[in-house]
């Protein structure tokens, strides 16, 4: 999936504008995804920069991990699979 597939899924997935998926992707390209303190301070830029609620934020976490993670899984199952 590249980035603008990823917004766009993003978007759909948490029922939000464009836009903030676009800040939410930002955000993680910032940071490293992987690791409990990194997952603590994306979820405080999330908190702080979306003014969000700690479940909101918490939330759009889970979400966005784990669209990465299926994203990394069918690479993984369908190397050759064009990424558009």
């Amino acid at each position: 999936m590249n980035k603008e597939g990823f917004i766009k899924e993003l978007s759909k997935k948490l029922n939000i504008k464009e836009e903030e998926a676009n800040e939410i992707n930002e955000i993680l390209e910032k940071n490293f995804i992987i690791g409990k303190k990194n997952k603590e301070k994306i979820i405080n830029e999330f908190k702080e920069k979306l003014n969000l609620d700690e479940n909101q934020a918490n939330k759009i976490f889970e979400t966005t991990s784990e669209l990465i993670k299926d994203g990394i899984k069918d690479k993984i199952k369908k190397p050759f699979k064009s990424l558009d």
